[in-house]
């Protein structure tokens, strides 16, 4: 996330994906570390092996923002953000 920042006073702003992934890591840590077991518990796409598949995506996302698919990270993301009690805007 330090990357993501240093990005910002460089480019001057956040690309969708990075906005996501800031928004990912933000209902992850109100979740807890078994966010993926709280997932795939409340949402059965994610208990699924394509699921799950999107689940790891994301994640090696935070640590590398060039991985990842922009539409998995959104479906993640608002799919957590409604796990973690966070309004979601949906990007248009």
């Amino acid at each position: 996330m330090e990357e993501l920042q240093a990005r910002v006073s460089e480019q001057g702003g956040l690309s969708i994906k990075e906005r996501l992934l800031v928004r990912f890591v933000r209902s992850r840590n109100i979740v807890g570390k078994n966010w993926r077991g709280v997932l795939a518990a409340r949402d059965p796409f994610f208990n699924t092996k394509l699921g799950g598949d999107y689940l790891t995506s994301v994640a090696q996302a935070v640590s590398d923002s060039s991985r990842g698919n922009v539409d998995r990270i959104e479906r993640v993301t608002i799919a957590l953000e409604k796990v973690a009690g966070i309004r979601s805007v949906p990007i248009v």
